[in-house]
Formats: structure tokens, sequence, C-alpha cells
């Protein structure tokens, strides 16, 4: 099987650098441009199906990358964002020290989602996908970080979650391939 993990194209806040976590923000114009470039590149891979993140900047990639397969999109709420709690809507340049550390250290009292929970969702959809025989190409819509522990996963990454070495960065509308 071959599994493409995309991120969702840029939207607004993207743009402004503000934290979306799991706001319903919509692709920005530029957005829509780039995911439909990416669309063409990759129009001649037979999707066979079209997994995202429910919230509406990866169901707008998802329909625009569907513009040349036609094929089912399934909304899958393991590959939503990560939760980013107090920080949700602002600018990242506005936090101070305090604040740039407690979002760094995911502080539970803060509302945000610890980086092990979200690489547990990546890991149960990955585990899920690979029991999904009758598909020989996936196409995986979610965001950079859900995306980055995709890519883990998939690679067999060892994580350190004390440390930023596991962290990845997936830009908007990047596309990364992996057989499974």
């Amino acid at each position: 099987m071959n599994i493409y993990v995309m991120r969702h194209g840029t939207t607004v806040w993207n743009e402004k650098g503000v934290t979306q976590g799991r706001t319903n923000n919509r692709l920005s114009q530029n957005g829509k441009i780039l995911t439909a470039k990416v669309a063409s590149e990759l129009k001649n891979i037979n999707f066979d199906v079209i997994y995202c993140s429910p919230l509406f900047r990866t169901v707008q990639t998802a329909n625009i990358m569907n513009k040349y397969h036609n094929k089912k999109i399934i909304k899958d709420q393991r590959l939503i964002e990560i939760d980013q709690g107090i920080f949700t809507g602002r600018a990242k340049n506005s936090l101070n020290e305090c604040e740039l550390i407690l979002k760094e250290k995911r502080v539970s009292k803060a509302g945000m989602e610890s980086y092990e929970n979200c690489y547990l969702r990546a890991k149960d959809f990955v585990e899920f996908l690979k029991k999904q025989s009758k598909y020989e190409n996936v196409l995986v819509i979610s965001h950079n970080c859900t995306c980055s522990f995709i890519e883990d996963v998939l690679i067999g990454e060892k994580i350190d979650f004390s440390s930023d070495s596991f962290r990845r960065r997936f830009k908007n509308a990047q596309v990364k391939s992996f057989k499974i």
C-alpha cells in the first residue's frame, strides 16, 4: 500500500502566524491555489480513498485534491489537529517567555493535548490503515503535528518526547509518500 500524507493548504491564520489548533478556519486564496497545484501534480495517482481530519481546512483540501479522482472522502477524528488549548487564536510572536514555556511543555492546565496523545492517535490510525488491504493508494490529509507523527510511525522513528528532536515540519500542502 502507498500512503500519501498531506498537510492542509494554507489558511489566513497560517499566513498571519496565528495558532489554529482545532479551529475551523478556511483555506486562504493562496492555500486554494497551492492545493490545486498539488492536486494537478498528483492527478495521475489513482487514489482508492481519501481520509482527512474533520476540520474545515482539511475537508476543503480533500475536496480540492479529489477533483481528479472523485473518490470517497472519510473524515477521521484521529487525524484532527493537536489541541492548542489557551494558545488557540494567539499570534505566535505575541507570546511572552512564560507562555512560550507553558506551550513548549504542553501543560495540561492550559488545555493543551500532549504530544504523546497526538502520537498515539496517529499510531492508531496507521495501524488501522495497515489492515485495509483493499487499498493500493491512500491519501491522508491532516495537520502539521499529526502528519509528522504519522510519518514517525510509518518510518519507525523512536520518539523522545522530552526533546524537540522528534518534530518535523510539513509545509502547507506538502505531500510525502510511504510504502507499507
